[in-house]
């Protein structure tokens, strides 16, 4: 089935319904605080993996960044000078 086809049987179905003669806004805040909270411990894990991954590679990129080795200094051959 084509998304738009799926799109257009939603709507048709929508206007078909009737919709509702009275204020429906109670019942909606009662169906949502009556409902479960979500759990969080997922969400704390890929934090923590998060802030682990970061800890590990700014790690890495001090100590590389604190070696001191110039990249550029490969291209370039060495020179020894003689003194006579």
């Amino acid at each position: 089935m084509d998304e738009l086809e799926a799109i257009e049987q939603l709507v048709v179905r929508a206007r078909r319904e009737r919709a509702p003669a009275g204020d429906v806004a109670a019942a909606v805040l009662v169906g949502i605080r009556a409902g479960r909270p979500a759990p969080v411990l997922p969400l704390s894990l890929v934090a923590a993996g998060a802030a682990l991954a970061a800890g590990v590679v700014l790690t890495l990129a001090v100590h590389a960044w604190s070696s001191g080795t110039d990249p550029q200094a490969a291209l370039f051959p060495v020179v020894e000078v003689m003194q006579p």
